[in-house]
């Protein structure tokens, strides 16, 4: 009878990663590990100045805080962020999670109106 010897197989999977991970925003559920102030001061090291942390004061959801890029409040006011995320991510969120949110703002403009200086 022939022995048989042990082996192995391996499947491998990689990519590079950005630091930070999260580029838009990442929610923060009640009961994180590292708690929101914990996450804000790393993220103070990895991306300085990138991020703001909004609390959410609503018991009723299990989200404690949301870290949102910069870049978005420049194009839309936090209330108004809070209130999407609220509608279609917060109900997903549970307790010690942490979420990473894409959030694409475009903005548009449409019947600008002007003048035209002709010189016939």
């Amino acid at each position: 009878m022939k022995q048989l010897k042990p082996g192995y197989t391996v499947h491998l999977d990689f990519e590079a990663i950005k630091l930070p991970p999260v580029t838009d925003i990442l929610v923060l559920g009640r009961k994180h590990p590292q708690g929101k102030l914990g996450v804000m001061e790393s993220f103070k090291f990895i991306a300085p100045d990138e991020f703001d942390m909004v609390e959410v004061d609503d018991e009723s959801v299990c989200v404690e805080a949301v870290l949102i890029n910069k870049k978005i409040l420049k194009r839309m006011p936090s209330s108004e962020v809070i209130s999407i995320l609220s509608q279609y991510v917060f109900p997903y969120v549970t307790r010690g999670e942490a979420i990473k949110v894409d959030f694409t703002v475009k903005l548009s403009f449409s019947a600008i109106k002007g003048e035209l200086n002709r010189d016939d």
